[in-house]
Formats: structure tokens, C-alpha cells, sequence
């Protein structure tokens, strides 16, 4: 008798985690619109500063980031950039660029964490780099 409630708190257990995990998915809505991302004390949304565009696949298993226009990247000049989306929780996504042969120094390639820190803003950082440390971009919404 005992044994058989064990095994069916482990069930239930084992579901009620499967079910957060599949309640902490990320709702794209989050990052709807036109961004622009600042690095210093500028009007972030002015006409000569770069706007992005991120679109999750339906499967949400890749990014696309659409700029307004051409832009020199650290990956090259481009129109836009591809990821795949490595995990994901609630409010961040974790991202590896195509083409990406920047390394960590454990010399795996580079991933990086979008994190929605308040509605219409994000932060990125590198994902070997220790909790709360981020870089000096600031993400923010433009438009919808």
C-alpha cells in the first residue's frame, strides 16, 4: 500500500513538472514590434539608430532577427541574422547564431540569453558569464 502511494506522488510529481515546464514557454507577444538596442545615453528609438525585428518559428525552435537595414554585424554585414533557440523559459530565450565561431573560453561556441527584464526592455548576456552579469546593450521596444 505504501509503495503503491510512492509510486503515485512520483507520477503526479513527474507531471506537475512536465506541465510548469510546458506553462514556462516564451510568449513571443514579449518581443513584438520594432526594437532598437542602446549602448550609451542616445534617444535608443531615433531614425538613425538600427531597428530589429524578432520572429520565433511557429515549432519555436529558431530566431530570426530582421533589421530595418544593412548592418555590420560580428558576424559580417547583413539584413538579418538566424539562430537556433537552445532553450527557453518564461522570459528569456537562449540563442546560438548560424554561423556563430566566436568561443567561450571553455572553447564551445558562444550562446547568448535574451532576457525580458520589463516589458519593452531586454538585456543580453553570454551564457558562460556568471548569473546577473550582463553586457552594456540595452534593448528597447520602438513600436509595435
Amino acid at each position: 500500500m505504501k509503495l503503491s502511494i510512492l509510486v503515485f506522488i512520483t507520477i503526479m510529481a513527474a507531471v506537475s513538472v512536465g506541465v510548469a515546464q510546458a506553462d514556462n514557454s516564451f510568449d513571443m507577444k514579449q518581443l513584438s514590434g520594432w526594437w532598437a538596442e542602446s549602448y550609451n545615453t542616445d534617444v535608443t528609438c531615433s531614425a538613425d539608430n538600427l531597428k530589429v525585428k524578432h520572429e520565433l518559428s511557429a515549432d519555436g525552435k529558431r530566431l530570426s532577427l530582421k533589421f530595418d537595414r544593412r548592418w555590420q554585424t560580428e558576424l559580417g554585414e547583413m539584413d538579418h541574422v538566424e539562430a537556433t533557440v537552445l532553450s527557453s523559459t518564461e522570459r528569456t530565450l537562449v540563442i546560438q547564431y548560424d554561423g556563430e565561431s566566436r568561443s567561450r573560453p571553455d572553447g564551445k561556441l558562444q550562446e547568448w540569453e535574451l532576457s525580458i527584464v520589463a516589458p519593452g526592455v531586454y538585456r543580453w548576456r553570454e551564457t558562460s558569464w556568471p548569473t546577473g552579469n550582463v553586457n552594456p546593450v540595452v534593448g528597447i521596444r520602438c513600436s509595435e
